[in-house]
């Protein structure tokens, strides 16, 4: 009887070493089937690419649902990195790559915006130059018509005369102003060319720089992979 303890013991740990060699190897986070949901919309807007007021308003509808896209495939990812070993890489490498997408479709919206906003301000600056040519028009066919010599000696005439040169004024007051705009603006798109050019710039830095990161953690993992296990 004094033998069957230390033979039972003995079992014991043996199962239990069994047990814990017997554990799965760790899962690496499953890569999502589509990484980069970005790709296809910056290929489809590619910089100073817009060029109309309807592409405009379509680039930023999609922006905005590729945007979405991007959130809904990061909530499964976060789901998935729970069902795995290495949870706290596989959150950090999906936070990453959510960051990268997010900061890729920016300039495309930017772009966009920037297009919509001055077709907005040129179609008001077209309306009021518009107008402005109507009333000028207006004010000279009436300096065309003669005035009546008695109505010039009592003063509706002089009123008349001044009230078109105030007009005519006016008018070349609101061109003035027409084509300060129109200088501003083209300094404004040169300065947001520019812009989208440096965010392009540093989007590809970015992704340069997270690519490398990516293959330094896939080499840690490989050489941690490679050391022999300690002899239990």
């Amino acid at each position: 009887m004094k033998y069957i303890f230390p033979t039972c013991l003995g079992a014991t740990f043996l199962l239990a070493g069994n047990l814990v060699f017997a554990q799965p190897a760790p899962v690496a986070a499953e890569t999502p089937d589509h990484v980069y949901l970005p790709k296809e919309l910056i290929e489809r807007y590619p910089a100073d690419s817009i060029k109309s007021n309807e592409v405009a308003e379509r680039a930023v509808e999609e922006v905005n649902k590729t945007r979405a896209d991007i959130e809904a495939r990061f909530v499964a990812d976060q789901k998935a990195c729970y069902k795995v070993f290495f949870t706290t890489s596989c959150l950090d490498k999906i936070k990453e790559q959510r960051r990268l997408d997010l900061v890729s479709i920016k300039p495309i919206e930017l772009e966009a915006n920037s297009y919509i906003r001055h077709a907005k301000v040129d179609e008001r600056d077209r309306r009021l130059a518009e107008k402005n040519a109507q009333n000028a028009a207006k004010a000279a066919a009436n300096a065309d018509k003669p005035v009546d010599e008695r109505t010039a000696k009592d003063g509706p005439g002089a009123a008349e005369e001044a009230q078109r040169k105030a007009r005519a004024e006016a008018y070349a007051k609101r061109n003035a102003e027409y084509a300060e705009k129109q200088r501003l603006l083209k300094e404004n798109e040169a300065a947001d060319a520019q812009k989208r050019a440096e965010n392009v710039q540093r989007y590809e830095e970015k992704v340069r720089a997270a690519e490398e990161k990516q293959k330094e953690i896939a080499r840690k993992k490989a050489e941690k992979a490679n050391v022999p296990a300690a002899k239990p």
